[in-house]
C-alpha cells in the first residue's frame, strides 16, 4: 500500500511537471507571436532550450540587456540605412552575447562572430596589430551589406542567417541533403552542427530582449562604454602608456577599443580614433607630450613598421593626376620599398593551441600561417609542424617561442 502511495505521488510530481512545461512552451508560442518582425520568429522545441539557458543565467542574461542598450542603436542604424530589418539585432546576442573582444578557435571574432573570408570580401582591416572585425560599428555595417547580399540569394530570413554562419556553400550542400527543401527546419538536421543553432538561438535573443522583465529581471542601465568619447591618434601608443599617463584601468581601455590586438595602437598616416571615458578627454590632450612619451614596446615596434607605413602611404595617397607618372611614383616608391626581411621558422603545435593564437605570437595573420603551409581551413593538431616567416631583426626572440610554457604564451598574446 506504500509502495502503490509513493508511485501516486511521484506520477502526481511528474503530471505537474509536464503541465508546467507544456504551458512554459504555450507562454513563448503566445509571446512570440506578439513580436510583430519582419524576420521569422516561429516557436520550435529547438527555441526553447535557448531561452531556458538564457532565464537559467540571469546575471549573464542581464550583462546582455546592458550591453544591448549600448549597441543595438548603432546596429539598427547600421540595418537602416540597408532596408533590412531591425529585429537582425538578435543575431548579434545569438552569436556573441554581445561581447566585441570574442574570438573562436574557427578564428571568427566580434559581435557578429566576422570570419575571415567575409572581412576579405569586404576590405575589413586584419593584421597583426588590428582587427576591425571587433569594431561594432565597422563590423554592423559591413554584415548589413553581406546579409542584403544572402538574402538577395535566398529570400529568406531562416536561411539567410543559416548562409551568414555556415556559408553559402555549406547550406547549399544542406539544401541539397534535405532533398532541395527551402523550409528552414527541414534544412536544420543537415547544416553543420557548429553553425545550426544561429537560427533557433536567434529567436530565442529576441524573446529575451523584449520579455526579460516579465521573467523578474530588472531593467538595467546602459554600461559605461557609452560614458566614452573619441580622440585622434597619429602615433604609436601603448594602452599602457595611456594607463599609466590618464589613470584609465587597461581593462577598461581594451572594453572601449577591442581592435588592437596588442594593446598598442600603430602608426598611420590618417591616424585612429580611440574611445576613452568623457573625463579623460580634456586631459588627454592637455597631458598629451606626457601620453606619447615612447616606451620601449611602441619604440621596438615603431622601428620595425615605419619605413613600411610609409611606403604603403605614399602608393594609396597619392593624387590622381601625379599617380598618371608612373615612372616617377614607381622610382620613389622603390626608394622607400624595404627589401625582403624575413626568416623561416617552424614551430611544432602544442596541445590546445589554435592557429589564430600561434598568429598572434609570431605577428603574422592566420591566413599567411594557412597560405604558407597550404593548409585548407584553420584546423590544426597536436605534433604538427608549422612554417613561419619572421621578422629578421627578431628572430632571437620568435625562436624561443616554440619552446615557451602556455602561461608564458598566453602572457605573449598581451605583450
Amino acid at each position: 500500500m506504500f509502495k502503490n502511495g509513493l508511485i501516486g505521488t511521484l506520477l502526481f510530481i511528474i503530471g505537474i511537471n509536464f503541465c508546467s512545461a507544456q504551458s512554459k512552451e504555450q507562454l513563448y508560442v503566445q509571446r512570440l507571436s506578439l513580436l510583430k518582425s519582419k524576420v521569422e520568429l516561429i516557436y520550435h522545441p529547438e527555441v526553447k532550450k535557448h531561452i531556458d539557458a538564457y532565464l537559467a543565467n540571469p546575471e549573464k542574461t542581464k550583462e546582455i540587456i546592458s550591453l544591448s542598450k549600448t549597441f543595438f542603436p548603432m546596429i539598427e542604424r547600421a540595418l537602416n540605412e540597408k532596408h533590412l530589418p531591425t529585429d537582425l539585432k538578435y543575431l548579434a546576442v545569438a552569436l556573441s552575447e554581445l561581447d566585441p573582444q570574442l574570438q573562436i578557435s574557427s578564428g571568427a571574432s566580434g559581435i557578429w562572430l566576422m570570419g575571415y573570408n567575409i572581412a576579405k570580401m569586404y576590405k575589413i582591416k586584419v593584421n597583426s596589430f588590428v582587427d576591425e572585425r571587433k569594431d561594432p560599428q565597422i563590423s554592423s555595417n559591413t554584415v548589413a551589406i553581406h546579409l542584403k547580399d544572402l538574402f538577395s540569394i535566398y529570400r529568406q530570413w531562416p536561411l539567410t542567417i543559416a548562409a551568414y554562419t555556415a556559408s553559402p556553400v555549406m547550406l547549399n550542400k544542406s539544401i541539397r541533403m534535405a532533398g532541395n527543401s527551402m523550409n528552414f527546419w527541414d534544412v536544420y538536421p543537415f547544416i553543420p552542427e557548429g553553425t545550426r543553432e544561429a537560427y533557433p538561438k536567434f529567436i530565442a535573443a529576441a524573446y529575451i530582449c523584449n520579455y526579460y522583465k516579465e521573467h523578474g529581471l530588472k531593467n538595467i542601465p546602459p554600461t559605461l562604454i557609452s560614458e566614452s568619447d573619441s580622440v585622434l591618434v597619429k602615433k604609436w601608443l601603448s594602452l599602457q602608456q595611456i594607463e599609466n599617463t590618464l589613470e584609465i584601468p587597461i581593462d577598461h581601455l581594451r572594453k572601449l577599443n577591442p581592435i588592437f590586438k596588442k594593446d598598442i595602437i600603430p602608426y598611420t598616416i590618417n591616424g585612429y580614433y580611440i574611445n576613452i571615458p568623457k573625463n579623460k578627454v580634456k586631459s588627454f590632450y592637455l597631458l598629451k607630450d606626457s601620453v606619447y612619451k615612447p616606451s620601449s614596446i611602441t619604440e621596438e615596434y615603431a622601428s620595425l613598421n615605419v619605413v613600411a607605413n610609409t611606403a604603403e602611404t605614399l602608393q594609396t595617397n597619392l593624387p590622381q593626376n601625379i599617380s598618371k607618372n608612373k615612372a616617377t611614383i614607381t622610382t620613389k616608391h622603390e626608394e622607400l620599398k624595404p627589401a625582403f626581411d624575413k626568416k623561416r621558422l617552424y614551430y611544432t603545435v602544442k596541445k590546445g593551441d589554435i592557429l589564430s593564437d600561434i598568429a598572434d605570437w609570431y605577428d603574422v595573420t592566420p591566413e599567411e600561417i594557412k597560405s604558407w603551409n597550404k593548409l585548407k581551413s584553420t584546423k590544426i593538431f597536436s605534433g604538427q609542424k608549422l612554417t613561419v616567416w619572421v621578422k629578421q631583426n627578431k628572430l632571437s626572440f620568435y625562436k624561443r617561442i616554440n619552446t615557451m610554457t602556455p602561461s608564458q604564451k598566453k602572457r605573449l598574446k598581451r605583450r
